[in-house]
């Protein structure tokens, strides 16, 4: 343990960490400050409405507010009625839902078979998609998840609809910054070595290796929790935490989600998947600094990588997604896409959603990739090399 606390020190230290959780809580206030502009509401002399008032009016108006056909009728009669922000959260909803028309374009019929016009753009968007080619199981499967809401909760959750639109790239950018530190640990430079092989005489070039692998998790795990812990408490703190209970159907953005789930759910299945692309890009940091024995060919190696996939993420190739970036950083930590996207994997006769299978390939690769750096490790160990 004591040489994993030593290589944990060598790879972080205390400028190095202050360096860190500086950049975390400028980046967090900066995405703060950003997110609360959004809701001040602005005329010719300037700000009209602060986002303070802003958010405590649509917080007090919200309470027992669903959307169905009594609430866009009591709208229609009357603009102001649920709040500024409200009615402007439920008019983006009609207007998605309604193929564009404004509220007062709809009839009574059509207010009515709200939940049933939503089931029957997710089913014919079902349809039309030939590139998954769903079968009629698998639409029948959708159709029930589509049909399982039948009302719509429009409590007051800005707060969680802020975090859920800006988290993916807030993650992305920990993630990078975390295995950047993870290079110099096997990557090899000239003012260290002589460190290096003091320590290898000392406690076995094995133990060594182990110790700098269990280091390298380690820290990416506490750097992680700290950052996304921080993160959570700046952006939300200003809305307040009021919202984790709502569904994720209320924010337009995940409006024909098949996922019945709220914004506590959609939060905790943001931070797991987070963390496995935190795991497969130290994973590859790892097996690149082992194999090139250098610190800036590794970080060239994994520049180039997330570039290659930030051009595949700009241009939308389906084989490419389907069968590659839906398990790669880029696009996981594009965590919108997994509640919308609805691709399936068929596995030995089942249907599993992208939601958890990329999951799955991830960490499987994680696996082979520190796998591979053992097994050179191994071979370098009996070669005689340090």
């Amino acid at each position: 343990m004591k040489i994993t606390i030593l290589e944990c020190k060598r790879m972080l230290n205390r400028i190095i960490l202050m360096g860190f959780l500086a950049f975390v809580l400028v980046f967090s206030v900066y995405d703060s400050q950003r997110n609360l502009d959004r809701y001040n509401v602005r005329d010719a002399q300037g700000i009209a409405v602060t986002w303070k008032d802003n958010l405590s009016e649509a917080r007090n108006a919200s309470r027992g507010l669903y959307l169905d056909k009594e609430c866009m009728e009591n709208l229609r009669e009357e603009a102001n009625l649920y709040g500024y922000l409200n009615g402007e959260n439920i008019m983006e909803l009609i207007s998605s839902n309604y193929e564009r028309k404004t509220l007062e374009e709809l009839s009574d019929n059509e207010m009515n078979r709200f939940f049933q016009i939503r089931a029957e753009t997710i089913r014919e968007n079902l349809v039309l998609d030939t590139q998954v080619g769903y079968t009629n199981e698998e639409i029948a499967d959708f159709m029930d998840k589509a049909e399982s809401l039948s009302a719509l909760s429009m409590g007051y959750a800005e707060g969680w609809k802020a975090l859920a639109e800006k988290m993916g790239n807030f993650v992305f950018l920990i993630v990078i910054i975390i295995a950047v530190l993870v290079l110099p640990l096997f990557g090899r430079d000239p003012a260290v070595q002589m460190e290096e092989l003091v320590r290898s005489s000392r406690y076995g070039k094995r133990q060594l290796d182990t110790a700098r692998i269990t280091a390298a998790y380690l820290t990416a795990t506490v750097l992680y929790v700290c950052s996304m812990a921080i993160y959570f408490v700046i952006v939300m703190l200003p809305f307040g935490f009021d919202g984790a209970s709502q569904p994720i159907q209320s924010n337009v953005r995940t409006f024909f989600s098949l996922y019945n789930i709220t914004y506590m759910q959609q939060f905790l299945w943001n931070l797991f998947r987070g963390y496995v692309v935190l795991i497969f890009m130290v994973s590859l940091a790892l097996i690149v600094t082992i194999l090139l024995k250098n610190i800036l060919a590794g970080a060239s190696v994994i520049a180039i990588f997330l570039v290659m996939l930030v051009i595949f993420n700009q241009v939308y190739l389906y084989p490419v997604n389907h069968w590659f970036t839906n398990f790669m950083p880029v696009r996981m930590t594009n965590f919108r896409q997994f509640y919308t996207g609805n691709d399936l994997y068929r596995i030995c006769g089942l249907s599993i959603s992208c939601m958890s299978w990329s999951i799955v390939v991830s960490l499987t690769l994680s696996v082979i990739l520190l796998a591979g750096s053992l097994i050179v490790l191994y071979i370098n160990r009996k070669k005689g090399l340090l």
